[in-house]
């Protein structure tokens, strides 16, 4: 056998072990996705009710429109259950991410928690929730000391919508010409004004767009 015969079969083989070694590893991803669902199925079936309809992914996605006195503020939340939280109280806690379009079209990438009762039936409808966010940058997020804006928003289930408020956090986060608070005064008010804001069942695309038609 000649030198280039046996070089040909050894990267014959090579490539064919790395294809190989490529497709083992997807369909361990694959069989893990698909455990996780079965698990997710197993402890908090509603997650695949959320918003009154069943999807085969137990999460949910939806934009809202906060008219503050400060302007306009899209929020996109996307949102599923957690087996993390607090141990003190009784509650099934989400997790997720979320983004925020100021008045001027600035976004903000957010980390986003969340709680519902416990022990909750498979429809969600009329059932309270409640939702808090803090800024949470792609890749360094966990690096930085300041996580304003901090939003929070408090409602419950009216399916296939959320009817919340933001329990004043709006006007504790902004300032009046839409830009992110950066004091530190002990005399900002707590609550002072609550603006409603109603999350509908929408993609990241969507506000996206929305978003982006603030800058026109």
């Amino acid at each position: 056998m000649s030198a280039d015969t046996l070089t040909r079969q050894v990267g014959a083989k090579a490539r064919s072990g790395c294809l190989g070694c490529l497709w083992q590893v997807g369909l361990v991803l694959l069989l893990g996705v698909v455990l996780m669902i079965a698990l997710t199925g197993v402890f908090y079936p509603w997650a695949f009710y959320l918003g009154g309809k069943f999807h085969i992914l137990p999460y949910w996605q939806g934009v809202g429109r906060a008219h503050a006195e400060s302007g306009d503020y899209l929020v996109w939340v996307q949102f599923e259950p957690t087996t993390r939280g607090s141990r003190l109280y009784m509650a099934s806690n989400l997790t997720g991410n979320a983004y925020v379009c100021t008045p001027k079209a600035e976004r903000f990438r957010m980390h986003l928690g969340g709680s519902m009762r416990k022990n909750l039936n498979l429809s969600t409808d009329g059932e309270a929730i409640s939702l808090y966010m803090n800024y949470w940058p792609l890749f360094y997020g966990q690096f930085i000391g300041d996580r304003r804006p901090r939003l929070e928003f408090r409602g419950k289930w009216q399916n296939p919508n959320i009817v919340m408020d933001d329990h004043g956090s709006i006007g504790r986060a902004f300032e009046p010409d839409g830009t992110v608070y950066r004091g530190h005064g002990g005399s900002r008010p707590y609550m002072d004004e609550v603006v409603p804001i109603t999350f509908v069942q929408g993609s990241r695309s969507e506000f996206d767009k929305a978003c982006a038609a603030l800058r026109r």
